[in-house]
């Protein structure tokens, strides 16, 4: 992100700090990749946002920019955390890469997940 990069009102962040937390939080099933965001706010699917994401594996904090893919509201009775799926863009796929390499044996196990 380099130090230009001023946060903007209404940008969503994302802290991450170990392997786990990142398995939980990261979408292998969507195209591009993707990282389940937890939030209060009400979005749309289809919806641009921005995404401060802050993980152990980044130098740096990484501005996200995507689309909204996935949904989560808290209602009665759900045991769901609030929050957005936000599609990685093509200009973070060396991102993807790297969290799938973390997380290579932990892709596709049955542990469970922010949104499975």
């Amino acid at each position: 992100m380099g130090s230009n990069y001023e946060c903007r009102s209404g940008d969503l962040s994302l802290k991450i700090s170990d392997r786990v937390e990142l398995y939980r939080h990261y979408m292998p099933f969507i195209d591009q990749g993707g990282l389940f965001v937890p939030t209060a706010n009400t979005y749309q699917l289809g919806d641009n946002v921005r995404v401060v994401l802050s993980a152990y594996l980044l130098t740096e904090p990484e501005l996200i920019t995507g689309g909204v893919v996935w949904v989560a509201c808290c209602g009665f009775g759900s045991t769901r955390r609030p929050g957005v799926g936000v599609r990685l863009s093509r200009q973070q796929a060396s991102l993807k890469r790297q969290i799938e390499q973390l997380l290579i044996d932990m892709l596709w196990s049955d542990y469970p997940t922010l949104t499975m």
